[in-house]
């Protein structure tokens, strides 16, 4: 059996590549696996400390033999990373017929890609099903050796198929031509995240450049269906403002062990609305947390002083 090959995406973060690279090496079909590694150029304006985490990054993806066989693709411009990922899925997926995608910020538990690689060969003749994530949010009570159907789409650690893959349109004024206010809610799921399209708007607006959103984009237009364990099979170490698209994030934490077996599938291929409900609460959760952080982060940056004169304001006021 041909197992399916690995992109991962790297540039300049050693210390997170090398954690990735060292638990993806520590998977069960790693010494049976094909491994490319993508890695990003510098920027016209990168400074001596950029350039030589870039560099000390390509020396640790050469420095083991990571998988069966390692092929390390090594970019002399900056490409940044939605082009990187949209260039680099579609060369290997033309070739292969499937992919399974990881960032330099993504570590993956010992079972991972058996999860990834058995389900690509279960669904590989269903198209209804367009992607398959090793990733789930640490939502309460979810059962650790089974895996579920919901209409989301996560990019932290993901796979899919050449003929799923051809529907891919990154194109935010297409998608805002011709989505109604209730596809909008739907594609928040079901308004529980105005972030979603929200990232629609900020690539039109260019703030961002981003790829996940329009995969995304293009799975919920055919109505697909995504693949993913109902606990999470990997970890992202990246909340910790090192990466670009990726800042301090507490709330989406994976603590527990990801080191398990998916072994039941689900019956029916269709939505679970009870795990896709317990996503639904959990980002309402993580939406309230950040508004709190984001206040509490203001109020400490005011000055003591003021914090007393306002404190002595509102006492009188309350007098009153």
């Amino acid at each position: 059996m041909r197992y399916s090959p690995i992109i991962l995406f790297v540039y300049n973060r050693p210390i997170h590549t090398q954690k990735t690279l060292e638990a993806l090496s520590q998977n069960t079909l790693a010494q049976d696996s094909e491994l490319f590694i993508f890695a990003d150029g510098p920027k016209e304006n990168a400074t001596s400390d950029q350039l030589e985490k870039i560099e000390l990054t390509r020396k640790i993806a050469h420095s083991k033999q990571w998988c069966k066989e390692v092929t390390i693709i090594e970019s002399e411009i900056n490409k940044g990373l939605a082009t990187s990922i949209i260039s680099g899925v579609t060369d290997i997926i033309d070739k292969y017929g499937t992919a399974i995608v990881l960032e330099d910020d993504i570590v993956t538990g010992r079972f991972f890609l058996e999860f990834m690689n058995e389900s690509l060969s279960k669904y590989k003749d269903n198209k209804d099903v367009m992607h398959i994530t090793g990733w789930r949010d640490p939502v309460k009570r979810a059962k650790n050796d089974s895996c579920f159907f919901y209409p989301t789409m996560d990019c932290w650690s993901w796979a899919t198929w050449k003929d799923r893959w051809q529907y891919f349109k990154k194109d935010a004024l297409y998608y805002k031509s011709i989505f109604t206010k209730k596809m909008i809610y739907d594609f928040n799921i079901e308004g529980s995240d105005p972030g979603m399209w929200c990232q629609i708007e900020q690539n039109i607006e260019g703030k961002i450049n981003t790829w996940a959103i329009f995969w995304y984009a293009s799975i919920f237009l055919r109505n697909g269906l995504c693949l993913a364990p109902t606990k999470s099979l990997c970890k992202n170490i990246g909340f910790d403002n090192s990466g670009v698209h990726c800042g301090a994030n507490e709330s989406q934490e994976i603590r527990e062990s990801i080191d398990y077996k998916v072994k039941n599938f689900p019956s029916k291929i269709k939505t679970d609305r009870k795990e896709f409900i317990k996503n639904k609460k959990f980002l309402k959760y993580v939406k309230y947390n950040r508004k709190f952080s984001i206040k509490r982060l203001i109020k400490s940056f005011i000055p003591k002083k003021l914090k007393t004169k306002i404190k002595s304001y509102l006492s009188k006021k309350n007098t009153l």
